[in-house]
Order: structure tokens, then C-alpha cells, then sequence
């Protein structure tokens, strides 16, 4: 004899609802994740993802040990705390932590590196947006700042 065990309420189940604005957008510990994202406030990666990342205005993080590979990231702030093997366009801010490994070109409004980050390529950073007509062309840098 076979028995099935029925949960049964008789209040009325209650659902949060939140907007999707608010949503905070997570690709976790995952082998590999292909394609391209687009999203509005928050995105944290956490695995390995190959492709497109846009944004409006909305942050992106790259966790440690994360990577996002042969693509383009397009985003009001990058914070990279992981690998990123592609260029990368923030209207706001790029942070490279100290465990950041980026190799691409970035185009950023404003450029904070820490101790420790590692940077192979091109930086360019862009006026204000009231005075964004022409891009600002600070120093060519190609650097890398490591702990030995």
C-alpha cells in the first residue's frame, strides 16, 4: 500500500512581489554559461561566462575566481574582482580589485585599480556626460600592478 503525503492550507498563499527593476541578476559556480545578458540594476557572476553583458546603467560584478570571456561589457559600473578577457565600456566606473586579471581595452569614466589587480591593455577615459562629444584620452596605460 502506497501512500502520498498532500499539504493543504487553508489561508491563501501570500507572494512578494518585486519589481523587476529591483532584481538582482546572479550566475553562479556554474562550468560555462554562453550568450549575451542584458539587465538593469545588479548582475553578479560568480562561474565562468562567455559572452555579451549590457547594462543601461547597471553594475556588474565579477567575483573572485569568476570569468567572463570573449565578449564585450557594456555597463554603467564594472567591478572586477575575477577574469575578464574582453574589453569593457562603463559610462560611470571601472574598480579592479585586487584579485582582478583584465586584458581588453576599457573606456571608463573613471579608473580605480587596487593593489595586486592585473591590467594588459588600453585605457580611455570619457568626459562627464554633459561634455561627452569627445572623448577625454588620458595617458596610454599598460600596466600591471602585482604583490610580490
Amino acid at each position: 500500500m502506497m501512500s502520498q503525503a498532500i499539504a493543504s492550507s487553508e489561508e491563501p498563499v501570500r507572494r512578494t512581489n518585486i519589481p523587476k527593476d529591483n532584481w538582482l541578476g546572479f550566475v553562479g559556480d556554474v562550468l560555462k554559461f554562453t550568450g549575451e545578458v542584458t539587465f538593469k540594476t545588479t548582475l553578479r557572476i560568480d562561474g565562468h561566462f562567455c559572452g555579451q553583458v549590457k547594462s543601461e546603467g547597471g553594475t556588474l560584478i565579477v567575483s573572485s575566481g569568476a570569468q567572463i570571456t570573449s565578449g564585450t561589457i557594456d555597463v554603467g559600473v564594472a567591478k572586477i574582482n575575477g577574469t575578464v578577457e574582453g574589453d569593457i565600456n562603463a559610462s560611470d566606473e571601472v574598480t579592479l580589485g585586487h584579485s582582478a586579471c583584465v586584458t581588453g581595452n576599457i573606456l571608463t569614466g573613471a579608473f580605480i585599480v587596487e593593489k595586486g589587480a592585473i591590467f594588459n591593455g588600453s585605457c580611455r577615459l570619457i568626459k562627464e556626460q554633459a561634455e561627452e562629444s569627445h572623448p577625454k584620452t588620458a595617458a596610454p596605460v599598460a600596466f600591471a600592478v602585482s604583490q610580490k
